[in-house]
C-alpha cells in the first residue's frame, strides 16, 4: 500500500452513520420485515440465522420510525465479542431493519470502497482501538460516539478497490478451505464409525 495515505474518521467517509431502532419483544412480529440483531453480525461475515429471525409489522416500521438498511450496508456491532465486529449486509429480497447494539453505515463511494473499508474494520489495529473504548457495567460496549471518531487510513480510490478486491477473494478461499476441512472430518468421523461398529 501507498505511503501517502489520508486518514478520515469513520463518519466522515460515511453518507449514513446511525443507530439500528431501539425493537422491543412486544413490538415484534412473526413475519414482515427482518430485524437484523448483533447475533447476525459475523467477523468480516453476515450470519443468516434463518431459525431464530424476527420480524416486525409494516405498522410498527412507520410507528417507530425505522430506518431501514439496504444490500451492501456495512453493520457494526457495538457488543462483545468482540465490540466492533462488521459484515456486509448480503442481497436480499426481504426489507431489513436492525437493532439499537449495530450500527450502520453506508459508505461515500467516493471517498472510500467498502470492501476496503471491510477490511479495515476486521483489522488487529481497528479492534484494539475499540477494545480501548469499552464501557458499561453487566454488558461492554463501544459508544456511537467513540465509534464515529476512529480514523481509517486510506490509500487512493483506486487502491481501495484493489485491495478491497483482492482481500475479499482471498477471504472466500479461506472460507473455501475451511468448508472442505470440515467435510473432511466429518467423512473421518463417519469411516472411523463405520469402522470399527
Amino acid at each position: 500500500m501507498s505511503d501517502s495515505c489520508e486518514k478520515r474518521n469513520l463518519k466522515e467517509v460515511s453518507v449514513l452513520f446511525a443507530d439500528g431502532d431501539w425493537i422491543e419483544s412486544k413490538d415484534q412480529a412473526l413475519d414482515g420485515i427482518r430485524l437484523i440483531q448483533t447475533g447476525n453480525v459475523g467477523f468480516g461475515v453476515y450470519i443468516d440465522k434463518t431459525q431464530n429471525a424476527k420480524y416486525i409489522s409494516e405498522t410498527t416500521f412507520h410507528r417507530l420510525n425505522c430506518l431501514e438498511i439496504y444490500d451492501g450496508d456495512i453493520l457494526i456491532s457495538r457488543l462483545p465479542e468482540p465490540a466492533g465486529r462488521a459484515c456486509l449486509l448480503p442481497k436480499s429480497t426481504e426489507r431489513r431493519i436492525t437493532a439499537v447494539d449495530c450500527t450502520v453505515i453506508r459508505t461515500d463511494s467516493s471517498v472510500i470502497d467498502r470492501n476496503y473499508l471491510l477490511q479495515f474494520l476486521c483489522s488487529e489495529q481497528y479492534l484494539k482501538t475499540v477494545n480501548s473504548f469499552l464501557a458499561g457495567g453487566t454488558r461492554q460496549r463501544i459508544s456511537r460516539k467513540n465509534l464515529e471518531g476512529i480514523e481509517v487510513p486510506y490509500p487512493s480510490i483506486d487502491e481501495q478497490r484493489y485491495w478491497g478486491s483482492f482481500l475479499c477473494k482471498v477471504d472466500a478461499r479461506i472460507s473455501n478451505e475451511e468448508q472442505r476441512r470440515s467435510s473432511l472430518s466429518r467423512l473421518r468421523c463417519f469411516m472411523l464409525q463405520q469402522l470399527f461398529i
